[in-house]
């Protein structure tokens, strides 16, 4: 089994984007938030994302997230233009 899968099988965990992302919602741009919140979905293969916000330490409270399981996604030699 993989580092990744024995982190997160079963287990509800957080995943850092890094910045604040942006949606327009009813016709205005909002901030959506940069922690999405993975929680194992029904059958147990696959998870998938119940809530996105702007505080983690709020998300980490709710779901009972420790923090070893709130991941910082890393982006390397990429660039958007």
């Amino acid at each position: 089994m993989d580092e990744w899968t024995k982190l997160t099988k079963n287990r509800v965990f957080i995943s850092d984007i890094g910045i604040d992302r942006m949606a327009e919602i009813d016709g205005k741009e909002t901030v959506v938030g940069r922690y999405a919140v993975w929680a194992p979905a029904p059958g147990g293969s696959h998870h998938r994302v119940v809530e996105v916000g702007r505080d983690c330490g709020v998300l980490m409270k709710k779901y009972g997230v420790p923090a070893e399981r709130v991941l910082r996604l890393e982006m390397t030699g990429c660039t958007h233009g």
